[in-house]
């Protein structure tokens, strides 16, 4: 019994491959790092999240037969890095806060601190730190659609569900995102009032003031 003839990739139009590296990159690297920039926020290394999709890219496209659209089959791979390096950001802050909190005990008065450098990113990480918070399918189509302004139909097929399932999720998403932004919100409240009385103590070492947090 002879074997059964493997699928060949579809040829372009000028006789080329369509899904070489080449033709994918030049076709696809601006949408892939668009992606990677909105999917990522302020806390991943753009760069750095770019190369690594074409790494993963180069090395995955010899099994590509076009089964599925180039576009979804790409939007995975970036979806799939950005959660990695996301990952890597959390460990990396956590590292930071910890440094951060030793260099502020150590500034004299008048230097800018850590907070002063990075205060005007503060909207965007407060942002993304409560989209971490969501599942990673509810915050891709969160982002899609508001960020990058996709109806339901594009991200169904990017993400390869029906526009129903889209929609239920993106439902969720919103209800997720505002629930959190409230408790984040909340928090920050707290932490404030909590910084004020810490102040407050300084100034009266001989006296505590009694800290009772109230929303």
């Amino acid at each position: 019994m002879s074997a059964l003839p493997q699928r060949s990739r579809p040829k372009s139009e000028s006789g080329g491959d369509p899904y070489s590296f080449d033709a994918v990159y030049r076709a696809h690297a601006r949408l892939v790092a668009r992606w990677a920039q909105r999917l990522g926020g302020p806390d991943v290394e753009f760069d750095e999240t770019v190369q690594e999709v074409f790494v993963t890219v180069n090395r995955l496209l010899p099994s590509f037969r076009g089964d599925a659209k180039v576009t979804s089959w790409l939007f995975h791979i970036t979806a799939r890095v950005v959660a990695n390096q996301r990952r890597a950001a959390r460990r990396q802050r956590r590292r930071w806060t910890i440094l951060s909190r030793r260099v502020i005990d150590q500034t004299p008065s008048g230097d800018p601190t850590p907070g002063d450098v990075f205060e005007e990113r503060e909207a965007a990480q407060r942002f993304y730190r409560v989209l971490d918070q969501l599942p990673d399918k509810h915050r891709n189509v969160l982002v899609l659609f508001e960020l990058e302004e996709l109806s339901t139909e594009e991200i169904a097929i990017l993400v390869e569900r029906p526009p129903a399932t889209v929609r239920v999720w993106l439902h969720r998403a919103r209800a997720q995102f505002d629930q959190h932004w409230q408790a984040e919100r909340m928090d920050k409240a707290i932490e404030k009032k909590i910084d004020r009385l810490d102040a407050l103590n300084e100034r009266r070492p001989g006296e505590q003031v009694k800290q009772r947090v109230v929303p």
